[in-house]
């Protein structure tokens, strides 16, 4: 090989390495471009349905506790003759509501509950309400007083649609009141 053809290759070689290295060293701009408009395309559709299945799993959740705090509630007055105690929120119409304590944690303390169950969020807007009427009240019969117990609100609009409870009596229906409402110690009254 003469020293001309030997500069050509190596000059070949260079040229080759130097493209070989321009393209490991990054992305063009346009590249760049086309993958972030991709990943925001993709969290457009990706974060909405994680966003509802999150409210939908916590609306599960309430609904679970509400209904176990319903039969804690009625193995209560079972077994002691009475409903738990009510304590008056006047901020909230004067209704006990999980943000603040009370019969929750009452039921948990008599051993009905092995946990304070409450709303996941647990606030102004998302909580649960119970109230302890007292006999014949809103036209309701009954031998004894009776309680109204009671979900604020569900996030999902469709999982509040499929669970909405019933409790009403012939002067008030809680249900129009409550995603979800149940109640005990009463019956339609006439």
């Amino acid at each position: 090989m003469t020293k001309l053809s030997l500069g050509r290759a190596s000059l070949a070689a260079h040229t080759f390495a130097a493209r070989r290295l321009s393209k490991l060293r990054g992305f063009t701009m346009i590249e760049l471009v086309v993958v972030i408009s991709i990943l925001a395309i993709l969290s457009g559709v990706i974060v909405p349905r994680v966003q509802d299945h999150l409210k939908s799993s916590r609306d599960a959740e309430r609904l679970a506790s509400i209904k176990a705090i319903r039969v804690a509630i009625d193995q209560y007055a079972l077994d002691r003759g009475s409903y738990p105690r009510a304590e008056s929120n006047p901020d909230c119409g004067g209704w006990d509501v999980s943000h603040d304590g009370g019969f929750v944690s009452e039921l948990r303390e008599a051993g009905y509950l092995s946990d304070d169950l409450v709303d996941p969020i647990n606030d102004a807007t998302f909580h649960f309400r119970y109230f302890l009427y007292e006999k014949g009240a809103y036209g309701c019969t009954g031998e004894s007083p009776y309680y109204v117990l009671g979900v604020r609100n569900f996030e999902s609009f469709e999982f509040a649609n499929q669970h909405r409870g019933f409790f009403r009596c012939p002067g008030r229906n809680w249900g129009n009141e409550f995603a979800f409402v149940a109640g005990g110690g009463a019956s339609f009254g006439e």
